[in-house]
């Protein structure tokens, strides 16, 4: 299904605490942004979209966490098998 390039192989993390995971059995992809802040709270836009290659990925969820729950996803996310990538290409 999906190869992954030499441009897979670096860090695809990027600063602030924006980031993509893959399943590739379950065909989709999820991104975590960090989302408009309160007062009292820091909050993540987590995204999840069906992706088949070379199609552009199809918007399935939107739903926002605070921030410490969404580390706590993305960690168990990636001990389910999900793992680190790049956006894919729209």
């Amino acid at each position: 299904m999906f190869k992954e390039g030499p441009r897979y192989k670096d860090n695809p993390a990027k600063p602030g605490g924006e980031g993509w995971l893959m399943n590739d059995q379950q065909q989709k992809v999820v991104q975590f942004k960090p989302d408009a802040s309160t007062v009292h709270a820091e909050w993540v836009a987590v995204r999840t979209y069906s992706w088949v290659p070379p199609s552009p990925p199809v918007p399935l969820t939107r739903r926002r966490m605070l921030r410490h729950n969404a580390i706590e996803a993305w960690n168990t996310m990636k001990k389910m098998g999900w793992r680190p990538c790049h956006p894919p290409v729209r």
